[in-house]
């Protein structure tokens, strides 16, 4: 006799052997103990979680000779017919390899036809959202009104495709997917009836990867046992052409360390095991989806048992917004993968970026504790008046997580002065000097970078303008010609608000912007030598952004 698959040898010939749908069986028993069959049903969910097994034992369960309760007897010949695919009375459509108009009426003019066996002409229509328009409009007088004695049974993985027509003239029943304790017990009566040593890791992994479906979940082990025994975890994942998780932790460690060459020489061992660079990033994000939800939960990772204890363990070792950046990377990159012509390099530049961009994350973190850290430690000394002269004055640093500390000309000019005194009193803040246009113009790259690392597209918008005129604490920005539409999008609420926050930061001051393009901006009050220095001052600027600032000196 020839060999026959598991997914086939094991099929559930009863409502009561299929596995982690109890929902959808016991309403079906429920429906033959009463009598009180639908004419049509449908059946969606996830593929290989029993929807044409269901509608297969329906079908017995309506035609069986001997039935045992509500449940076939699976040994009339009405029963054993089904099972091989040989019944007259039940007819199985695969959709998308009939789905036209001409079949749906051929399939109308059977139905007329009274079933010769049976009790019930059932008609299994398998992946029915494949059928065209015009064969559902052909379909649905007739599914809405069949003979007695017919019943439909849909079945569909896309439901979202089934016209409101059609699931308004069935009963509908949702297929879940099976969870792994299910699918990992089933697998286990398997291995125990065939005699076979499957470590409990290895069928752990297998219900992992089958993703809810306990065909695939048998596929696999069929597949896993033309291996010799004992069975464990690492012929699984030789099998499955996967690197497998500890391979992935290993990984993580690499850009835990932000260590370029381990995780390079990592990658690159997977890959000479013949390992596809696009699973290898596939896997990597499983086990960071594995470790998100065990920051975020707190619950078992479902990894490998021996792995379970480092994953925790590398867990503490990140902050949670550190692990969300490393997957919103992954998953662009592993988006275009499948697009590069060369995967080893496309995956290579994705591991280096990760760890790249990581580590600015880290260091921007450290430089703003450090500065908060130094403020902090003398606001108390200035509040307590310890180690004070008579007169002390409090720089602001002028921007946070910068590398090096401007010179006093383009420094804050703001400062907190207050004189000991023998108790700790707060006093007000003072502005030592007032803040001038030609500050703001110098600081105009600085400010462009504060920007910049609030919102990269706010910063792109704002390089088309230049501050020109300041009054009070509104500040003229001139858009120069063919750039209204940067203007428009820096006027909107949310651009504004970042550049008016950078400002604040800046320069210690509440800052209100005033966008308009340089041939409406007039200044009435302006002298003829202001003007001239307007004009000089343009013609400086263009002549920086032409060949840059470092070839550009200016003398009076």
């Amino acid at each position: 006799m020839a060999y026959l698959a598991l997914y086939r040898e094991w099929r559930p010939k009863t409502f009561q052997s299929i596995v982690g749908q109890e929902h959808v069986t016991q309403t079906l028993i429920n429906a033959l103990k009463q009598n009180k069959i639908a004419h049509a049903y449908l059946f969606s969910g996830p593929r290989g979680t029993g929807k044409t097994t269901a509608a297969k034992i329906l079908a017995k369960a309506l035609n069986c000779e001997q039935r045992n309760g509500v449940e076939p007897c699976n040994q009339c010949p009405s029963c054993t017919s089904i099972d091989h695919g040989s019944a007259i009375e039940v007819f199985e459509i695969d959709a998308a390899s009939n789905r036209g108009i001409d079949e749906i009426r051929d399939l109308r003019e059977n139905i007329k036809l009274s079933s010769i066996q049976g009790k019930f002409k059932v008609y299994i229509i398998d992946e029915v959202h494949m059928l065209t328009t015009e064969a559902f409009n052909a379909l649905l007088k007739t599914l809405e009104e069949p003979p007695s004695q017919v019943v439909f049974i849909l079945a569909t993985t896309e439901v979202q495709k089934i016209p409101l027509t059609i699931l308004s003239r069935v009963q509908r029943f949702e297929f879940h997917r099976i969870s792994i304790e299910d699918i990992t017990r089933r697998l286990t009566v398997v291995c125990e009836s065939l005699g076979r040593q499957v470590q409990q890791s290895a069928l752990l992994v297998i219900a992992q990867k089958s993703e809810g479906g306990l065909r695939d979940a048998l596929s696999i082990l069929d597949q896993c046992l033309l291996q010799d025994d004992p069975l464990g975890v690492k012929e699984v994942y030789q099998v499955l052409g996967m690197v497998g998780e500890t391979f992935s932790s290993e990984l993580v460690d690499g850009l835990i360390a932000l260590d370029y060459g381990k995780s390079l020489e990592t990658l690159t061992g997977g890959i000479q095991q013949g390992r596809d660079p696009r699973q290898i990033i596939r896997e990597l994000l499983e086990y960071l989806r594995q470790m998100l939800l065990n920051l975020t939960t707190g619950g078992t990772p479902l990894v490998a048992p021996e792995i379970q204890e480092r994953l925790v363990e590398q867990c503490k070792k990140i902050p949670i917004s550190r692990l969300l950046h490393w997957i919103s990377l992954l998953m662009q990159g592993e988006g275009q993968l499948k697009y590069a012509s060369n995967a080893r390099l496309a995956a290579e530049l994705l591991i280096v970026q990760t760890i790249h961009e990581g580590q600015g994350i880290i260091n921007d973190q450290d430089e703003i504790i450090k500065r908060l850290t130094s403020l902090e430690l003398q606001l108390q000394n200035l509040l307590s008046g310890k180690d004070l002269p008579r007169k002390s004055t409090l720089k602001i640093p002028a921007s946070v997580g910068s590398g090096e500390q401007e010179n006093n000309k383009s420094q804050t000019k703001t400062a907190l002065e207050i004189e000991p005194a023998a108790s700790a009193e707060r006093k007000p803040i003072a502005k030592t000097e007032s803040l001038a246009i030609e500050i703001v113009q110098e600081r105009w790259n600085e400010i462009l970078d504060q920007v910049k690392r609030r919102k990269k597209s706010t910063q792109a918008f704002l390089l088309e303008g230049k501050p020109v005129y300041l009054e009070g604490n509104i500040l003229t920005i001139a858009f120069r010609q063919g750039c209204s539409f940067h203007k428009d999008k820096v006027n909107q609420q949310e651009n504004r608000q970042t550049i008016e926050e950078a400002l604040q930061q800046l320069f210690g001051i509440t800052i209100t912007l005033n966008n308009v393009m340089e041939n409406e901006f007039q200044k009435k009050d302006l002298s003829e030598l202001q003007n001239k220095e307007l004009e000089e001052q343009a013609l400086i600027d263009k002549a920086r952004d032409m060949f840059g600032e470092d070839l550009v000196t200016v003398r009076d």
